[in-house]
């Protein structure tokens, strides 16, 4: 069985603001919206496994639902339609997608909670919801209480790395011997409280359900700064490029991303440019598999390129494993922040090898 919570949605706030003022230029700006085309991806854990990626994808939103598309590297497929009325108002959450669930479950969300849970939360520390938790829609009563509304949460937004206002709620559910305990975050905007990250320990499961999203995009294709920050600093790192689990195969969703790469490197102006293309893992494996996984991945990359019409002659690759890690990767959020593939000029003035850094 496949099931496990579904993702959610996230923003870019300025990191000195306060915590009363981020949010309310949050639900101004209205960042938070779904919109079709939208992306979210998310890490995640079970009892399933470790460290399994699942995309969600906004299809459609109407005056009556917001129509999402998923699919996980474990191998679910599903849509789902959810009503607007229960974004506002429901006091169910389900925590997973599976292929036998209806597409519409009334009364409850799955991007996030309701803004009733959290601006209960919000006015007077606590809160009422109940957990689905599995594909025959069974249901825990949890009890949450607010334990902190001055979050700071980071995320890859597009292809940058940003702070994030966030909301944090302890559950205690059930009673018996039925039990559940665990954390969630929440955006603090009334309008679109989104599930950024959750901890759910059931009483009849070994391993804890923890979800985290990673990164969230609002448009398909290449990032207006790879090209700029190629020109300036000489090298980016691209988080859109993305592999099947411990895997060096590209998945197809990330096909047109190399096409459109390959296009901006045989611009004009940028054609004379050699590009080193450099695979990073997080710690998941050990060292000398990290290496060689990544050093595939990289190599999956180069070989794209060069069939989208890049010349050989102009790309290199290698892996580096998790040997330049730019996060903790003892949590799910620094596992994914680590997991990219780094493009680096090593043409004209200033460039210099890799492994002079």
């Amino acid at each position: 069985m496949n099931f496990w919570p579904a993702m959610s949605a996230v923003a870019t706030l300025s990191i000195g603001m306060t915590m009363g003022s981020a949010a309310r230029a949050q639900e101004r700006a209205g960042l938070f919206n779904p919109a079709p085309g939208m992306e979210f991806t998310t890490a995640f854990t079970n009892d399933f496994g470790k460290d399994a990626e699942s995309l969600t994808t906004v299809t459609a939103v109407d005056n009556n639902a917001v129509s999402i598309d998923y699919t996980s590297s474990r191998g679910v497929s599903v849509r789902r339609d959810l009503l607007l009325r229960d974004r506002r108002d429901a006091s169910s959450y389900v925590l997973g997608y599976e292929a036998g669930m209806p597409s519409v479950i009334p009364g409850s969300t799955s991007l996030g909670v309701s803004s009733r849970v959290l601006s209960e939360l919000r006015s007077g520390g606590r809160s009422r919801l109940t957990l689905i938790y599995s594909p025959e829609l069974a249901g825990i009563a949890c009890n949450l209480e607010l334990v902190s509304a001055n979050q700071r949460m980071s995320l890859i937004v597009e292809d940058r790395i940003v702070e994030i206002a966030a909301v944090h709620a302890r559950a205690e559910c059930g009673e018996g011997t039925r039990t559940a305990s665990g954390d969630f975050y929440f955006a603090n905007d009334l309008n679109q409280p989104l599930m950024i990250e959750s901890i759910i320990n059931f009483s009849w499961e070994k391993r804890p359900r923890t979800e985290r999203i990673t990164r969230v995009i609002d448009r398909q294709g290449l990032p207006p700064e790879m090209e700029q920050s190629l020109k300036t600093i000489g090298k980016y790192d691209a988080y859109g490029l993305r592999f099947d689990f411990d895997s060096a195969e590209l998945r197809p969703e990330s096909i047109q991303l190399v096409r459109e790469i390959a296009r901006m490197l045989t611009a004009r102006g940028n054609a004379d440019w050699t590009i080193r293309i450099v695979g990073h893992t997080d710690s998941t494996g050990g060292p000398d598999y990290n290496i060689e996984l990544s050093d595939k991945r990289a190599e999956a990359v180069r070989r794209s390129l060069e069939n989208e019409g890049v010349e050989p002659r102009r790309l290199r690759s290698e892996g580096r494993g998790e040997r330049q890690a730019k996060a903790d990767n003892d949590t799910l959020a620094g596992r994914a922040i680590n997991r990219r593939v780094e493009f680096r000029r090593t043409d004209g003035p200033g460039s210099r090898p890799l492994d002079a850094e």
